[in-house]
């Protein structure tokens, strides 16, 4: 995803035939493939600076709030993943620069359009950026592995030079071992377009020399033929703009993770954390491993271990300066300070608060972990963490199991919650999620029902297929939704948005078919079926943190 101008050398720096206009023609052939085929503008809920807020203050360093913090972000494409930030914390000054002058001048009208004083968006290369100012939270996704080497190094001296005292920069960025086996895929790709210029043909071409390869495999049992299917597929799901700033990109450069962080040690900056806690964590690994990667007082070579016994192919790496004073040993009671949301799931199905019992096991789990409660209390606590419909506070939590009956005090509450259900450890595993900030969307439906200002302006852009929620995540759109999300502005009644959904159905502008697909005509199955549909958008906009009280 290179999002930056390749350096333009002077005639003392040259030892090759290439010219300066070369050069330059390549620079725009860069911005080229992404002004023909711009990348979609996603958020990226593991970048956003509340998390990078909470990580460094889970491990005891002091970073800027939010609302009154600096944001930089390198290769931010349309905005997409900068622009809510800008719009939900409006007290935040934002910056983003990229390369493509096509998705600048979107996010810049994207701007215009919300009255947004905040942010700024400029069409500038990584190479040419020389401020002086100093940034609280920097970003950098899907840019670094697929620029050259200078970009890299100029990222990180962004990072070094750039970053405030307290600051945390964020990078992303694709690691061996696991790109060993998914570079075979991209090297085919690349080999058989390697004459096309189009982007749009390329891509093409590409889809088609998988298809050719998918058919071929199809009675070959191996596990090379079985991951390149699953490979394969997964690549013929993905868009145009993914197969060709990804896969065919002319940089797309893996490394290992130790690599990457003798080059950020360079610029005197240190490892915090994964952006994803639980991955970092050796006690989430099967006991053989994780006893023995325990003695290593090094956690970058921990690290580096870990990436090899689960064949990691990507990672979202949290930087601070070297002086920073990281904290490590966290302590139990370290939960206490944070909002606390459950992200696993409830392995017996269809439980209820009765069915919670001192003695009788409840297994809570995600991928890595199966915490097993026998204890009454901390089942009602885990039981109640997941009926939350949003985070709450470790207080609130422990004054909700006071309210459920559990005749104990507050301390005794706290020693329980810390020790004996040991959140900490659920929160290492990622069953438990920590949070800073109160989250502010509605979890019911209104009479009527009000999505987020944000929401109503991208639902109503005519070719945007996505919407960003108050979690900072993709909300895909279909038909109805997209119709439907610019009206609920607090004004119209579940009736009001049936007639929307009515009329357009009538118009030919929206169409309902029946279980044999043919178009359905009869009136009153017009609006069944429409009642039906508008019940669906709200309640998966319910469940998806649309709606605010505005």
């Amino acid at each position: 995803m290179p999002r930056t101008k390749k350096k333009i050398e002077t005639p003392e720096e040259k030892n090759n035939n290439i010219s300066v206009q070369d050069t330059q023609e390549n620079d725009a052939n860069d911005a080229y493939s992404y002004d023909v085929v711009p990348y979609i503008s996603y958020p990226f809920s593991q970048s956003h600076p509340t998390l990078l807020f909470t990580t460094a203050k889970l491990f005891g360093l002091s970073p800027k709030p939010i609302n009154k913090a600096r944001i930089l972000e390198l290769g931010c494409a349309a905005g997409g993943n900068l622009i809510p930030v800008a719009y939900n914390y409006p007290n935040s000054q934002c910056l983003g620069i990229d390369l493509s002058q096509v998705e600048i001048n979107d996010g810049v009208e994207q701007i215009k359009d919300l009255g947004l004083k905040n942010i700024e968006l400029r069409h500038q290369s990584i190479l040419e950026f020389d401020e002086k100012v100093k940034y609280d939270y920097i970003i950098c996704h899907g840019v670094f592995s697929w620029v050259p080497d200078e970009v890299r190094e100029k990222i990180l001296s962004i990072c070094e030079n750039n970053l405030a005292k307290n600051g945390i920069a964020y990078i992303s960025y694709n690691v061996k071992p696991g790109w060993n086996m998914v570079g075979s895929v991209r090297d085919l790709m690349m080999w058989h377009t390697k004459n096309i210029e189009d982007p749009i043909e390329k891509a093409r071409q590409a889809r088609g020399i998988m298809q050719f390869i998918n058919n071929g495999l199809q009675n070959d049992q191996s596990p090379y033929a079985n991951f390149l299917r699953n490979e394969i597929n997964m690549l013929s799901r993905q868009a145009d703009n993914y197969l060709l700033h990804e896969h065919l990109s002319d940089h797309n450069e893996p490394m290992h993770f130790y690599e990457f962080m003798e080059m950020a040690n360079n610029h005197k900056l240190s490892y915090l954390s994964d952006a994803y806690l639980a991955t970092m964590f050796t006690g989430n690994l099967p006991p053989a491993f994780s006893n023995e990667l325990n003695k290593i007082n090094n956690i970058v070579i921990t690290g580096q271990y870990m990436d090899f016994i689960r064949n990691q192919r990507f990672r979202c790496t949290l930087l601070c300066h070297q002086d920073a004073q990281i904290n490590r040993s966290l302590k139990t009671a370290d939960v206490e300070d944070f909002y606390l949301s459950f992200s696993g799931k409830i392995n017996q199905e269809n439980i209820t608060e009765d069915d919670l019992e001192d003695g009788k096991d409840i297994n809570f789990s995600n991928n890595y972990l199966t915490m097993t409660l026998r204890n009454k209390v901390s089942q009602l606590a885990m039981f109640t963490l997941a009926q939350q419909k949003k985070p709450i506070h470790y207080l609130e939590l422990c004054k909700l199991l006071q309210d459920k009956g559990i005749d104990m005090s507050l301390d005794d509450l706290k020693v329980h919650l810390n020790d004996q259900l040991n959140l900490m450890r659920a929160l290492l595993a990622g069953i438990v999620q920590v949070h800073s900030y109160e989250h502010t969307y509605e979890t019911d439906i209104a009479d009527k029902p009000c999505a987020d200002r944000l929401a109503r302006y991208q639902a109503a852009r005519p070719q945007q297929a996505h919407i960003t929620n108050l979690r900072h995540q993709t909300v895909s759109l279909d038909p109805v939704s997209k119709l439907l999300i610019p009206a609920m502005d607090g004004s119209r009644s579940f009736d009001d948005l049936l007639e929307i959904v009515v009329k357009h159905i009538e118009s030919g502008d929206l169409s309902i078919v029946d279980k044999s697909k043919q178009p359905i005509e009869d009136p009153k199955l017009i609006r069944n079926n429409a009642q039906e549909a508008l019940q669906n958008v709200l309640t998966r906009l319910r469940l998806s943190a649309v709606f605010t009280a505005e």
